[in-house]
């Protein structure tokens, strides 16, 4: 940290802004503040910027809202790493005037592949890899095209599948779906961007990786009061909200914790129902959790030795099929004909829409924290949360410390106070510490009885 003056420090190196005209508008010294927009559940980063207009660059531009915008900043924090951005403006959000001849801009930007995913379409067939077809996606000069870093996870099986004039990301979206890991045929991959690439991964290959980040709520403070701790200060949660989800109601009815999927095979006429538990199928896919232990408890809630987990038909999914015959799904030998792997999506849909409940409606967290760009979506840090309340015995929270996922994340660069900031969401779709049992928790019934003879 050589060189640091205070955590999350940072420097506008340069921000130009190329119009469809053929100018170039340096903004270094206009902007204001940068806000970048990472998300798990998004194929792309977006963003928005404003900027302190007092030479008219809207209309000498002009800004028309198809422009392209490089920047090029340095975080002291990370021994002067330098960052270099290529968005794509979308549109002018805002024109505010603040006195005579000064206006506010606040122009929205996104990555420069969410216009050519907008403008074009992939219709073509492919055997191969799900990994290896979303690379050729990604680079054919005919589709996305992109020249950015991309990280890609193998997958199980080759899969003979045709995109049938769907935008490219819709395609690979499809294709995220249905694909499985090769360690265990986990159904978890996400296709995602973040200031570090593009990223085609698994829950499992995620949770694999070492957290990238040790943060705590408590507000620890030098004992001299003096002294600057910058390395704490990386470490210390600025804001912290303990966010209150686990909605019974709503995961029970989104298929959370009991679902049935109905196949029905339009050539033999059959069908068959496959069934998901939460507390069941919890270990179905070993690597898949962040930690080893249930959200929920599994008390027996009723007379028929049910628990929340018991419900199936709170979810029904019908998924047809179309298949004669059958295919080794373990068969990847190209030599071989048709040896390529079904499609398995009606046994896969029940644990990912399951999981995808998990992340954002579970344990979610929301920090903010002084800006470090090593920090990103899809990666995982460690959290630590004091017990609350004046009489305790243990010094931090079992259930709500521990490992999180980050899932969202929004970096500020306020350019007055030279600040980046950023702030996050954070979930956990597990706990470190089982919760204790109660055999005694079944659920309350009501005390009223049938009432006869009643006319109204």
């Amino acid at each position: 940290m050589a060189g640091l003056q205070y955590a999350g420090e940072y420097q506008i190196k340069e921000l130009l802004i190329h119009t469809s005209s053929g100018s170039v508008l340096n903004l270094t010294k206009a902007t204001q503040s940068i806000d970048i927009y990472e998300d798990m559940f998004k194929t792309a980063l977006s963003g928005s910027i404003t900027i302190l207009d007092v030479d008219n660059i809207a209309e000498n531009g002009p800004i028309i809202g198809q422009e392209y915008m490089t920047i090029r900043l340095t975080t002291p924090s990370l021994e002067e790493e330098e960052l270099e951005f290529i968005f794509a403006i979308t549109k002018v959000t805002a024109r505010e005037g603040l006195e005579p001849n000064v206006q506010v801009l606040a122009l929205t930007f996104v990555s420069p592949e969410i216009l050519r995913d907008k403008r074009i379409r992939v219709s073509k067939s492919y055997t191969d890899p799900i990994n290896k077809i979303i690379e050729n996606v990604l680079t054919d000069s005919r589709y996305i095209n992109s020249n950015k870093d991309i990280y890609l996870e193998e997958t199980a099986g080759i899969r003979k599948v045709v995109c049938p004039n769907l935008h490219p990301y819709e395609f690979i979206k499809n294709l995220t779906m249905e694909a499985i890991t090769k360690k265990d045929s986990a159904p978890y991959f996400f296709f995602f961007e973040n200031l570090k690439g593009i990223h085609f991964k698994s829950l499992n290959a995620i949770f694999d990786d070492d957290s990238v980040g040790e943060f705590h709520t408590g507000d620890v403070v030098p004992l001299d009061g003096k002294t600057v701790d910058h390395e704490n200060d990386f470490k210390r949660a600025l804001e912290f909200q303990i966010n209150s989800n686990n909605d019974m109601i709503l995961n029970t009815l989104g298929g959370m914790l009991g679902s049935n999927t109905i196949k029905y095979n339009i050539y033999s006429k059959s069908y068959e129902r496959l069934r998901y538990n939460y507390f069941a199928d919890f270990d179905k896919f070993s690597g898949s959790r962040i930690d080893e232990n249930p959200i929920y408890n599994s008390n027996i809630i009723d007379g028929f030795e049910n628990n929340v987990g018991s419900f199936g038909d709170s979810k029904i999914y019908l998924h047809p099929t179309n298949t004669k015959g059958s295919f080794a799904s373990d068969q990847t030998t190209p030599e071989l004909l048709y040896s390529y792997a079904p499609n398995k999506l009606n046994e896969s849909i029940l644990f990912r829409r399951a999981k995808i409940m998990e992340l954002n409606n579970s344990i979610n967290i929301t920090m903010k924290i002084n800006g470090n760009t090593t920090i990103a979506a899809g990666q995982t840090i460690q959290l630590t949360v004091p017990v609350t309340g004046r009489v305790h015995e243990k010094e931090n929270d079992e259930y709500y410390s521990g490992r999180y996922l980050v899932t969202k994340v929004r970096h500020s660069f306020y350019q007055p106070d030279k600040k980046h900031e950023i702030i996050l969401n954070a979930a956990k779709d597990s706990l470190s510490k089982e919760l204790p049992q109660n055999s005694d928790a079944v659920e309350p019934l009501g005390s009223a009885g049938v009432v006869e003879n009643v006319t109204y």
